[in-house]
């Protein structure tokens, strides 16, 4: 699921290993869409552009994007991590086409580093968290830093996974969460959250998080960071997981809602003012089944949808992919249609945080793993 050959096939005109500045698109756009999603079947991976309002699209397959792909958009850009390949694609923030291309790997490293999430400084440098090595790259045109985390756990692997760079009232600052696994990768210590200087690029504390083992990206929202949390995924009654609400100003977090209320493992988080939805998978090993929840952040705050009111539920490990479009949401399927596409499901989000599913389907031609809103300008 995002744990991780190198070829370079050709969209357009070739595209240099080492580039990091935008340069011209491989593959003009056509019409501005409102997402930029990744699409993979492990084996191969392609970029879409969707729009809402009506499915249209634009789909490319033809740059080789590795296998386990990953979206990250910051500063208004957009980004493709080509996990497998430790390489990231800067893509037109407009309609998904790839504009550049880096290198993230190290020379001297053995096998690949795993780029799990990216982040801009307000200098335009990228922060990079290599999952494999326990290492943070900072990449600032041809200048390339790295700060090794090994400290931070005592197998000299903290498994850094998700970057965010907020202004803080201290300034600055780059938020990793580390994971922080045993060698087999299962979760028994309590994960943190760096807190990085980026201008001395040093580490200025070190939070540590309520929840365990932070999955995918985490989602700023309302000046706040949130993290899916979901532990072990063969467990649903961790205490130490669920979904948590970390402070950037104050340094200070809260688990706002805990597995055993969600009734599984959550992965993805989206939202809406002050409704937020998960996707959250069952304890069932090889399964996994996932369904949709939804939550109400105002006051304490509640499960709105969940179990048996989830208005979508899978028997495996199928929902992936979440983003909302004002009061839209968009929920990735990666179950096969009888037409040979991939669903994504669209639900009106009311004011209440109650889902009830949206007229029309809009379609994948590859199995979705992540959306990023698109830059909504004019063409």
């Amino acid at each position: 699921m995002r744990r991780g050959l190198f070829s370079v096939a050709l969209f357009g005109s070739a595209v240099g290993i080492a580039c990091s500045a935008p340069q011209e698109p491989i593959s003009e756009c056509g019409e501005a869409r409102d997402f930029v999603v990744a699409m993979s079947d492990y084996a191969s991976s392609g970029v879409a552009s969707v729009r809402v309002s009506d499915g249209a699209q634009e789909s490319r397959f033809g740059v080789d994007l590795g296998k386990d792909p990953q979206l990250s958009r910051t500063r208004d850009r957009v980004f493709l991590l080509a996990r497998d390949q430790d390489v990231v694609f800067e893509l037109d923030a407009a309609c998904g086409a790839p504009v550049a291309k880096t290198s993230l790997h190290d020379e001297s490293a053995r096998g690949i580093q795993n780029p799990q999430d990216l982040a801009l400084d307000a200098k335009g440098a990228m922060w990079v968290p290599r999952f494999n090595d326990g290492t943070l790259l900072v990449v600032n045109g041809t200048e390339r830093h790295v700060v090794s985390l090994a400290a931070y756990d005592d197998d000299k692997n903290p498994q850094p996974s998700a970057i965010r760079v907020v202004d803080t009232p201290r300034g600055e600052r780059a938020f990793v969460a580390l994971e922080r696994l045993d060698t087999d990768l299962v979760s028994r210590r309590p994960s943190a959250l760096l807190e990085i200087d980026t201008t001395t690029r040093e580490v200025v504390a070190t939070h540590a998080l309520l929840g365990r083992n932070p999955f995918g990206a985490m989602t700023e929202h309302m000046g706040a960071l949130y993290l899916a949390e979901p532990g072990n995924f063969d467990a649903a009654d961790e205490t130490a997981a669920g979904i948590e609400r970390f402070d950037p100003r104050t340094g200070t977090s809260e688990l706002l809602l805990r597995e055993t209320e969600l009734g599984g493992s959550v992965t993805e988080l989206a939202f809406r003012d002050t409704c937020g939805v998960a996707i959250v998978a069952d304890p069932v090993k090889n399964v996994n089944a996932t369904r949709l929840v939804a939550f109400d952040l105002r006051g304490a705050p509640k499960l709105v949808q969940a179990g048996s009111t989830s208005p979508l539920a899978t028997l495996g490990y199928d929902l992936q992919g979440l983003a909302v479009h004002g009061s839209t949401l968009l929920v990735g399927d990666r179950r096969k249609s009888s037409s040979g596409t991939y669903t994504v499901h669209t639900f009106e989000i009311s004011a209440d945080c109650k889902l009830s599913r949206r007229e029309g389907v809009l379609s994948l031609p590859q199995k979705p793993v992540a959306f990023r809103t698109a830059q909504q300008v004019s063409r």
